[in-house]
């Protein structure tokens, strides 16, 4: 299959999959829906109820309600000021006021550590340590038009710089916007997202696509979501454009809230395919992982949260290939990627906190100079407005 009759294939299913996730919306909960149950549909009412979780402390209990209304991007991962960021909208909402948002910024500084794997042994046997400081800035707003229909945006902006003058800063900017229906017991939407990821001299990386997600709130504690995305990741010139494609991916998460609401635990796994779009190595590519997040308030001031993330991207088919030493043979260049990660938040004062958080990552793959592995701690000072 040539490179534009597969990209035209993963169009076609990447389409199917879309259509298929908002028709299990229905026509706007179907032609035969009540007075009274649109009425139980209604923006107001998840407000309401999402409140009263937040009141009773019941924060996950909280946040999977107001999200039946908006969905923000890049909310801290303390279920408490979650919760606090959506009832601001509900009381907004609740006063007459449709327009809503959120704003932060953070600062901080940390180490990284390049582990030591075959890949820095094949390369001298020197891995990176290196001390950064990092900031963060971003936020979001929302807008209820009607009783059932909502639209959120948001934009977050971060950047790293490295003690080391030879190592390229990192600069990353992501952004989404969404239009947002709530449904009986959980809603569905439709929107874009997109990034721009700095790479060096030759510019910046961009992600652009168009998703769609269907969620199934099937009792006060657990949620069921289901999200399609088909996108364009395109590299800058040089010797990186060739790993420029297309991706059509899916996403099956289950939410729970834990311990009266204090806690939640979130279980997706996702599945897609990558059509290369100018003659990448390993051509086209089937993608498949897991990630799992979990987090706790132990109180008003102290929370923890870990998350643990696999992918594996396969080409699934032998290819051609001669090593540094001009030595020829097969290769299948998989790749599996794995990030394991966590920390605490505390709040010192009102709209501030400290948040030391630890990462760890590996890249294990078949391809010569494929080996990564890398662990990175940092401690960040927020302020939430």
């Amino acid at each position: 299959m040539n490179g534009d009759r597969g990209r035209g294939v993963g169009a076609g299913i990447a389409g199917s999959l879309i259509a298929s996730l908002l028709a299990l919306g229905g026509p706007a909960q179907g032609a035969e829906t009540s007075a009274t149950e649109v009425k139980q549909d209604s923006i107001s009412s998840h407000l309401e109820r999402g409140q009263a979780y937040l009141d009773k402390g019941e924060y996950a209990k909280a946040v999977l309600e107001f999200e039946q209304v908006l969905r923000y991007d890049n909310l801290p991962p303390d279920l408490r000021e979650q919760a606090e960021i959506y009832s601001r909208a509900a009381q907004n909402y609740k006063e007459g006021k449709r327009l809503s948002g959120f704003g932060y910024a953070e600062t901080g500084g940390g180490f990284y550590r390049e582990n030591v794997t075959r890949t820095t042994n094949a390369l001298g046997g020197n891995p990176t340590r290196d001390w950064f400081w990092n900031a963060r800035i971003g936020g979001g707003l929302g807008y209820i038009v009607t009783d059932d229909i909502s639209i959120d945006a948001g934009l977050d902006y971060q950047f790293r710089y490295y003690d080391d003058t030879n190592r390229r800063d990192d600069s990353d900017l992501r952004w989404n916007a969404a239009v947002i229906q709530s449904l009986d017991a959980g809603s569905q939407s439709i929107g874009v997202r997109g990034r721009a990821s700095y790479r060096g001299g030759d510019g910046y990386r961009q992600d652009y696509g168009l998703f769609v997600n269907r969620a199934f709130v099937l009792d006060p504690d657990n949620e069921i979501v289901i999200e399609g995305e088909v996108r364009s990741r395109e590299y800058p010139r040089g010797d990186e454009r060739n790993r420029s494609r297309d991706v059509a991916q899916a996403w099956l998460g289950w939410t729970r809230a834990l311990m009266d609401g204090r806690a939640a635990v979130t279980v997706t796994v996702n599945g897609g395919r990558e059509w290369a779009t100018n003659d990448r190595e390993g051509g086209d590519q089937t993608i498949y992982g897991a990630q799992i997040d979990w987090s706790m308030d132990f109180n008003e001031r102290l929370g923890a949260f870990l998350f643990g993330f696999w992918e594996h991207n396969g080409t699934h088919e032998d290819i051609p290939y001669e090593n540094a030493f001009g030595d020829p043979g097969l290769l299948r260049p998989d790749l599996d990627i794995y990030e394991l990660g966590g920390g605490l938040t505390y709040a010192f004062a009102p709209g501030w906190s400290l948040r030391p958080e630890v990462l760890y990552i590996r890249d294990e793959g078949d391809a010569e100079f494929s080996d990564y592995s890398a662990t990175e701690i940092w401690v960040n000072v927020r302020k939430s407005f």
